[in-house]
């Protein structure tokens, strides 16, 4: 059990918070690394908790949102316009389909390599959770695996026809390297439908 000092205006009242001792000393370390005392810390810490609860954030929340961008960031993504990539992914379908969806099957074998490469245990679910957390453009996503199958859908209405094709070669190419073979693929604008199988030998590219 640790007691701070909460100073408020020209009076110091005191207030116990029960903390693990490890957080505590990290916190500490962290405090004099910034050039902080642990008072102060505490304090801009509560602060920053109490600024962030009248427009719907947390310091939790805030700092998932960081550690997607980074992740993104490390797993080869970059920030840009979503109407532009749209416009780019019409372009590239236009010009030469069989090559822009090869282009995009590639890029999910190479996307989902990181997975088995990097000795994930639970791959798919990895490879889940990435996806979900870095396709901000698609409001409805459903990824959801089953005993015998793994079921996959996309939906959104701003996706152009090009771009939704594309994105399915993504998707097919990223689940071939996971060791999944499609059994359903319902493409139409706008809407991706992909049902799986686990293949008997993992899969290679």
């Amino acid at each position: 059990m640790h007691v701070f000092m909460i100073k408020q205006t020209n009076v110091i009242k005191r207030k116990t918070f029960v903390a693990r001792e490890d957080l505590l000393n990290r916190l500490g370390e962290i405090a004099k690394a910034q050039g902080y005392s642990l008072f102060e810390l505490v304090n801009e810490i509560f602060q920053l908790e109490i600024d962030s609860d009248g427009i719907d954030l947390s310091l939790k929340k805030m700092a998932n949102e960081q550690r997607k961008i980074e992740t993104a960031r490390h797993a080869g993504f970059m920030l840009g316009l979503e109407n532009v990539w749209y416009d780019m992914a019409d372009l590239a379908y236009d010009k030469n389909k069989r090559l822009a969806q090869k282009s995009w099957f590639d890029a999910g074998v190479w996307f989902a390599s990181r997975y088995t490469s990097e000795g994930h245990t639970t791959a798919l679910s990895a490879f889940k959770g990435d996806l979900s957390a870095f396709t901000w453009n698609a409001p409805e996503l459903y990824f959801k695996q089953t005993e015998k199958q793994v079921l996959i859908r996309v939906t959104s209405p701003r996706f152009t026809e090009a771009y939704t094709f594309l994105f399915a070669s993504f998707l097919l190419g990223a689940m071939q390297r996971l060791g999944y073979k499609p059994t359903v693929q319902e493409v139409t604008r706008g809407v991706i439908r992909l049902d799986y199988v686990k293949e008997k030998e993992h899969g290679s590219t």
